[in-house]
């Protein structure tokens, strides 16, 4: 994953393109082979190297005959290594009955989590299609918010999703119109697609996110709010950026985001939290979808460093990431990975 990051730097200052985009891919693509059986390539190892030099050493040399960027050598390099890994793992029974354990102990819900994570993977390389990935992040979250719901409470997840969602398309509605309760602000130029004019990822975001945050905060709604306060801190920074709102408020505080927006924020996030609450109750009491949270506390700063909004990405930062980890940094909750 180090080599995935060091992709992405390479990438993000426009140094070596083509080294950066293969470390950004077979980074993770590496790391998920070493957690999958780097204990039986540790074994194979000598079997392992040679098979990548073989595999890797002409591509290598035709590269340089073709006058490659030398520093881009090692992009074969990594594939070989990936394809010859795979292959031996494939090959072995023991990684094969790993396989076969982990199918029936991963759930839907966090597949399409983790398919949320990879889809932001092109964001560094087409910068331009940041609407398209991010109306499918969304999406994809959304998705496992319900599969997840449904595990616990059945079709009832549903009704909060519709609730949730009508009441965060209404605000959104009313105060692009009139101002009321975030302040003046419009998705005049947004990009598609959109529900009566407000962009679907935010009716979306009102339901998943806050879910995550619900969760997180084991079903208190004043910390919830406080949860989705420090999210918005970075959505108020990086969204207006990417054409999906315009701040027209003269009382902007924090990047043209008046005071009232993040009260408005913190109130509409506190009621939905009831509703999910009242209507749901065994939600919070179960984990699994705070990692949602968890892992936006990672991906916004991170994007928001990437298009060069540090103050952004500082307190965003910080702040999602304290609401993420508080209860484990107080300890009094330990890290959760799969439903209780």
């Amino acid at each position: 994953m180090g080599l995935a990051l060091l992709g992405a730097v390479l990438l993000v200052v426009q140094l070596e393109t083509t080294l950066g985009a293969g470390l950004a891919i077979f980074g993770p693509l590496l790391a998920a082979l070493s957690v999958w059986g780097g204990d039986l390539l540790w074994l194979e190892r000598a079997r392992w190297t040679a098979i990548t030099a073989l595999s890797s050493v002409p591509l290598v040399f035709l590269g340089l005959l073709l006058k490659m960027n030398p520093s881009s050598a090692i992009v074969p390099v990594l594939a070989a290594l990936w394809a010859s890994g795979t292959a031996l793992l494939l090959s072995s029974a023991v990684a094969r009955e790993r396989i076969r354990e982990l199918r029936q102990r991963v759930q839907g819900w966090q597949v399409l989590l983790a398919l949320a994570v990879l889809v932001r993977v092109p964001v560094p390389l087409a910068p331009d299609l940041f609407p398209l990935i991010g109306t499918l992040q969304t999406v994809l979250i959304t998705l496992a918010a319900l599969l997840w719901g449904w595990s616990i409470i059945g079709a009832r997840v549903f009704v909060l999703g519709i609730l949730a969602f009508s009441l965060g398309l209404a605000v959104e509605y009313l105060g692009s119109h009139t101002g009321i309760p975030f302040g003046l602000y419009s998705y005049a130029l947004s990009p598609a697609p959109t529900v009566l004019g407000v962009p679907l990822i935010v009716p979306l975001g009102w339901f998943a996110l806050v879910l995550s945050a619900h969760v997180l905060s084991r079903g208190n709604p004043l910390l919830t709010g406080l949860g989705v306060v420090a999210w918005d801190l970075g959505l108020e920074a990086l969204m207006p950026q990417q054409g999906y709102w315009r701040w027209t408020d003269p009382n902007g505080l924090w990047y043209g985001a008046p005071l009232e927006n993040y009260l408005a924020w913190f109130g509409v996030g506190a009621l939905i939290s009831l509703l999910y609450r009242a209507l749901g109750p065994e939600l919070h009491k179960r984990g699994g979808l705070d990692w949602a949270y968890k892992l936006e506390a990672l991906f916004i700063p991170a994007g928001l460093a990437l298009f060069g909004l540090w103050p952004a990405a500082l307190l965003c930062g910080l702040t999602m990431n304290l609401f993420a980890w508080h209860g484990v940094l107080l300890g009094r909750v330990p890290a959760r990975v799969g439903a209780d």
